[in-house]
C-alpha cells in the first residue's frame, strides 16, 4: 500500500474510489455466489465454513453503505475544500471502519486464516484466498483513510 505523500488529498479520493471502492464492490459479487456454493456442497463436512455467506453478505452490506456514503457526503464535502463540521461524519466513517474490521475478523477465525483443508475443491480454495485479498484490501483502504486521508480534514487530536 504504497502512498505517494505528494499526492493532494483530491488525488487520493480518486485513488480511493478507483483502488479500492470499485474493487471492494467486484470482489464482494464473486464472493458471494461462491461463498453460497462452497456452505451448500460442503456443509457436512467439519471444516466447512458454515455461515460464511452470511458474514459476506452482512460486510458487503456494511460496506456498501459505507462506500455510499463517502461518496454522497463525505467526499463531496472535502473536494469542497471541508466543511466546520466535516469531523463528525469523518468520526462516523471511523466507527464504520472499526465495525468492518470486526466483521474481517470473524472472517479470519471462520476460515481459519484463509487456509481451506487438505484436498479442498478449487472453489473452496479460491473462495479463501478471495476473502484473503478482499480482507487485506479493506484493511489497506481504512489505513489510508484513518492514517492519511481524514487527518488532512479533521486531524486527530
Amino acid at each position: 500500500m504504497a502512498h505517494d505523500p505528494a499526492k493532494s488529498p483530491l488525488a487520493l479520493i480518486d485513488h480511493i474510489l478507483q483502488r479500492y471502492h470499485a474493487e471492494h464492490r467486484a470482489d464482494l459479487a464473486a464472493l458471494l455466489p461462491l461463498a453460497r456454493k462452497v456452505e451448500t456442497v460442503h456443509g457436512d463436512q467439519d471444516e466447512a465454513p458454515l455461515g460464511v455467506t452470511d458474514l459476506l453478505t452482512a460486510l458487503a452490506t456494511d460496506l456498501e453503505q459505507h462506500m455510499a456514503k463517502e461518496e454522497q457526503v463525505l467526499f463531496p464535502l472535502m473536494r469542497q475544500g471541508g466543511h466546520p463540521m466535516i469531523a463528525q461524519p469523518i468520526a462516523v466513517m471511523r466507527q464504520d471502519h472499526a465495525e468492518a474490521e470486526a466483521l474481517t475478523e470473524k472472517l479470519r477465525l471462520l476460515t481459519r486464516d484463509f487456509t481451506p483443508p487438505a484436498g479442498a475443491c478449487g472453489s473452496w480454495r479460491g473462495l479463501y484466498a478471495g476473502i484473503e485479498k478482499l480482507v487485506s484490501d479493506l484493511k489497506e483502504h481504512m489505513i489510508l483513510e484513518n492514517d492519511v486521508l481524514f487527518p488532512a480534514f479533521a486531524p486527530v487530536a
